[in-house]
């Protein structure tokens, strides 16, 4: 668009009507602030534009942020776009695994992400980890169970939008049901975790001695002789028996865990709803035993936006489930950058930096936003500034009180287009 620049605006505003009107006549176009003067706006030859060079318009298509960034857009940030779309499946009888972790992904301190599918009947075998594990269910049903430190037993099946959290060290299971078994995203909290590296219950039994085994158990050695020699990982099973009948086997006189392992994030109430969307949360406040991991489910309308805000407590990793969106991060220097996101892909923003998430496609962007903490918190662009003094916001910006006194007041998560 052209028309005045936005240094032109801060230029003139001080100046009056007479060298805003000058400054008009000098312009280069609004949104455009820096110099060099960046983006395709300024580009004078079309060719200068073109990639004549070895290139797959396929791959390079898929991201137009990166082919032509706003003019807005300064300076170069850490890469905060991966993908599980691009990540090697390890496919075993019964489901497969993803994973997006520190090692492939640089940004990625706080949190390591994989995304699993079972089968029905399909098995990911009794293990822990040394992190806490999150997860949200993307597809279909599964079956968690999980042993707490007071030998008390949790088994429940969760779905589409439900929640589970295993704190670190608590060893646990799960397992697809019918009618065509789960897929779900699993968030550890520490970036180099890996799926393929946890502790498996076959593994310690394959290399501990059979007469340990039988002390241990108090069975006779030779009923171990059938174990498998190598860890499962993931196996095809039955499809397991009714809840009831699972949970009745599993009791224990020690009882039930103080706390359920399972939340219903969908159901979750919808917090700063407007026109645009809403998020809705879930941390330690309503779901107790997540103490390391806090989560916000963002629904944006076609053509809205999450608005300018930043996380002052933990960096930001994104999940998208649906439809397609543009995130902008800035960041001190100035820097600003920008990528797009579909579903299967993985943002990330690091603590304290600012940012929005536009909606670009036709339905609702639906994606996740997970933290390294007890509690979400965030703070809002709009709401700070409506918030401060209006002589000093005007003053700030070169700004009339009237376009102060018309900003939103309230943490409103979502604005319309």
């Amino acid at each position: 668009m052209k028309g005045v620049s936005r240094r032109g605006i801060l230029a003139a505003g001080a100046a009056g009507g007479a060298a805003i009107s000058a400054t008009v006549a000098r312009a280069a176009g609004f949104g455009n602030p820096d110099q060099p003067p960046e983006g395709a706006v300024n580009v004078t030859n079309p060719r200068a534009l073109a990639v004549p060079g070895p290139h797959d318009s396929g791959l390079a298509d898929m991201m137009p942020a990166f082919q032509s960034p706003p003019a807005t857009d300064v300076g170069s940030m850490p890469q905060f776009w991966a993908s599980f779309n691009l990540a090697p499946r390890r496919i075993q009888d019964g489901g497969w695994g993803r994973q997006v972790t520190q090692a492939d992904f640089a940004i990625s301190t706080e949190i390591a992400g994989v995304d699993m599918r079972l089968s029905a009947g399909g098995i990911r075998e009794l293990h822990w980890h040394q992190q806490a594990e999150w997860a949200i269910m993307t597809y279909g049903h599964c079956r968690i169970t999980v042993l707490d430190a007071q030998g008390r037993p949790f088994v429940a099946d969760v779905k589409e939008g439900d929640l589970w959290y295993f704190p670190a060290g608590l060893p646990h299971s799960l397992q697809g049901l019918a009618p065509d078994g789960a897929q779900f995203v699993l968030a550890f909290d520490n970036g180099a975790s890996s799926e393929f590296n946890t502790l498996l219950a076959t593994d310690w039994m394959a290399h501990t001695p059979p007469e340990v085994l039988a002390k241990n158990f108090g069975v006779p050695a030779d009923a171990f002789r059938n174990i498998p020699v190598h860890s499962r990982w993931i196996f095809q099973g039955e499809v397991p028996p009714p809840l009831d009948v699972v949970k009745a086997r599993m009791a224990s006189k020690a009882g039930v865990p103080a706390y359920p392992f399972t939340f219903s994030l969908y159901d979750a109430p919808k917090m700063g709803e407007t026109a645009g969307g809403y998020v809705q949360i879930a941390d330690s406040t309503n779901f107790p035993v997540s103490r390391t991991v806090a989560a916000g489910l963002a629904t944006v309308r076609p053509g809205a936006m999450r608005t300018m805000h930043w996380h002052p407590n933990a960096d930001e990793w994104q999940y998208y489930l649906k439809g397609e969106g543009r995130m902008t991060v800035f960041n001190a220097g100035p820097e600003a950058n920008t990528a797009n996101f579909r579903p299967g892909d993985v943002g990330y923003v690091k603590k304290g930096l600012g940012h929005y998430v536009e909606n670009t496609g036709k339905e609702d962007l639906v994606f996740v936003a997970v933290f390294r903490s007890d509690r979400y918190e965030e703070v809002s662009f709009a709401d700070w500034l409506a918030h401060s003094p209006p002589e000093m916001v005007a003053a700030t910006f070169n700004l009339s009180a009237e376009t102060v006194a018309a900003f939103p007041r309230g943490r409103g998560d979502m604005m319309p287009g």
